[in-house]
């Protein structure tokens, strides 16, 4: 009983995520989804309560994908902890040109949508969550002074920011090439400036 139902939780995530690639998430109905799974009405309800229900895990199942692709690069950086977060930048650059419409349907279309904000703590928790390794990577980094002591939501938005700037910039049909053409340069820029935010407080440390 427990597979069957895992079975036919994955045969409407795939027919969900099939649609909201086709229309966007906020265009996806129940009857839609029934139609292209073959679930029922009653089985879709019983395991995800509402259309909610099943946005929720679309947008887990494919923040979870982007982010733990950004995270793997990092912790996985043999190198200046520094230059690892350029490496993220890097990651997230290439996911957004090798995923493209699967960045615009399920990471940007959720990041601009209301539905977001109206479930920001879902998103706080799964961040949380999805920082820990590289919070836990990082920490002797810290410790030892190799990065920065700032919040690690400045390294998120660091990271994350010029890159999803200059996706956005791609979509939009605005930017030569593609996303991950850029990928040295927004890595350069991304460890440039915590290189100098490390020399910077250690410089004051030096003079307290």
């Amino acid at each position: 009983m427990q597979k069957r139902g895992e079975e036919t939780r994955q045969k409407v995530i795939e027919a969900a995520t099939e649609l909201a690639l086709e229309h966007g998430f906020a265009s996806v109905s129940i009857k839609e989804v029934q139609q292209r799974s073959g679930v029922s009405n009653g089985s879709i309800f019983h395991h995800f309560g509402s259309k909610d229900g099943i946005v929720r895990e679309l947008f887990v199942a494919e923040r979870r994908t982007y982010l733990g692709l950004v995270g793997r690069a990092i912790v996985s950086h043999d190198g200046d902890p520094v230059e690892a977060f350029g490496e993220g930048s890097r990651a997230a650059l290439r996911y957004h040109t090798e995923h493209r419409n699967r960045y615009r349907r399920l990471i940007v279309e959720f990041t601009d949508s209301d539905w977001i904000r109206d479930n920001d703590q879902l998103w706080r928790d799964l961040a949380i969550d999805l920082e820990g390794p590289v919070i836990e990577w990082a920490a002797p980094h810290f410790a030892a002074g190799r990065l920065p002591p700032l919040p690690p939501v400045v390294f998120q938005s660091l990271m994350l920011g010029p890159a999803e700037l200059l996706s956005r910039q791609w979509l939009a049909g605005r930017l030569p090439g593609e996303p991950l053409d850029y990928g040295d340069t927004v890595a350069n820029f991304v460890a440039s400036g915590l290189r100098a935010e490390r020399e910077r407080f250690k410089r004051e440390a030096e003079r307290s």
